[in-house]
């Protein structure tokens, strides 16, 4: 089947020589319908920036239809569609090519591990099978949208978890596909005002559209004297990471509401961001928070269901997976948002 390949040298390529994955007793095998970019993190894989083995397979935004069933396997059916299917999961090979999360590819896995579990009550399975949830038949949505629910459960689930409220004030530090799903579900949680921070105007026009009270192009004003203007020098009670620029976020310090919260999401991991409290004397939290995608699954389908996400707003380009080098160089280019790659013909 093909793939894309990455190798950690700055490129991905598409191969064509690799195993369609079989399924083992308590697995399925599903035909990938699609499967869309997560820059961040596709882009550290890439570089290299992310500890892999390679040659890797690279996706992890996946959706597919399964094709076949495994012996044991009870609680699903053929023809269902799942979230995540994997050419290989975490930790595995398959033929020459290591997990990469392995969402870019024609055919991958899924687990039943609630009849594995009933079977072998001491198995532990891949930690990457419990974000591979089905969608209901009953919700009705392409593979390119059902893509975006892997985003949008996660940003809904770290705006949660932040406590994001009703008037809580907040400041995103990014416009790309991310900062946008964070603005708009910190409107949706009824925030006010939500201001989205960007260095490019036509992102930042696609913050409006999802929401945002304000936007500030800080390549073109003093942000931290323009958040100030826009809440009365009060400033604000979150600022949510979503670019991963550390002195972006130290900048931002100045403009904390007292008591105020910093909550990195695209900078991963606390080590690498040390903030100096005599800088921040109003900061009452910095908060790594782990966004538990799994858990706003049905949250996001009711969303569906009810028609108030709209997930076209989230994504920019739809490409055939054999333009995946194409796709990934408009990303580098800045020249996309969000890319859905498509398996069908």
């Amino acid at each position: 089947m093909k793939a894309a390949i990455v190798e950690g040298n700055g490129k991905v390529k598409l191969g064509g020589d690799i195993p369609v994955p079989e399924p083992g007793p308590y697995q399925c095998l599903c035909k990938m319908l699609a499967c869309a970019t997560c820059t961040g993190t596709d882009r550290k894989i890439i570089d290299s920036h992310i500890r892999l083995d390679y040659p890797a397979i690279l996706g992890h935004e996946s959706v597919g239809r399964v094709i076949k069933i495994g012996a044991k396997v009870r609680n699903i059916k053929e023809g269902e569609m799942f979230l995540r299917p994997t050419a290989c999961y975490p930790g595995g090979k398959i033929g020459n090519y290591y997990s990469g999360w392995g969402g870019f590819a024609e055919f991958g896995l899924i687990t039943d591990t609630k009849a594995l579990l009933e079977d072998h009550p001491q198995e532990i399975p891949n930690h990457y099978t419990i974000y591979q949830q089905r969608i209901p038949q009953e919700i009705s949505i392409s593979p390119a949208d059902a893509t975006m629910l892997i985003t949008l459960k996660e940003v809904s689930s770290f705006i949660a978890n932040l406590k994001v409220t009703l008037n809580s004030s907040v400041a995103i530090l990014g416009c790309g596909a991310v900062g946008i799903s964070m603005c708009y579900f910190a409107k949706i949680f009824g925030a006010y005002p939500v201001i989205v921070i960007g260095r490019r105007d036509k992102p930042l026009e696609n913050a409006k559209k999802a929401g945002a009270d304000f936007t500030i192009n800080n390549q073109k004003e003093n942000m931290v004297s323009k958040v100030k203007e826009i809440t009365a020098d009060k400033g604000v009670n979150y600022i949510i990471d979503a670019a991963g620029n550390i002195d972006l976020i130290t900048e931002s310090e100045q403009f904390l509401s007292l008591n105020g919260k910093i909550a990195p999401y695209a900078v991963a991991g606390s080590s690498q961001y040390i903030f100096d409290r005599n800088k921040a004397p109003r900061l009452s939290e910095f908060i790594f928070t782990d966004p538990r995608e799994n858990t706003a699954h049905q949250y996001i389908l009711d969303a569906i269901r009810l028609n108030f996400v709209n997930p076209k707003l989230f994504y920019s380009h739809r490409m055939p997976l054999e333009k995946i080098e194409e796709g990934f160089e408009l990303l580098r280019k800045k020249e996309a948002l969000k890319i859905v790659f498509e398996m069908e013909d």
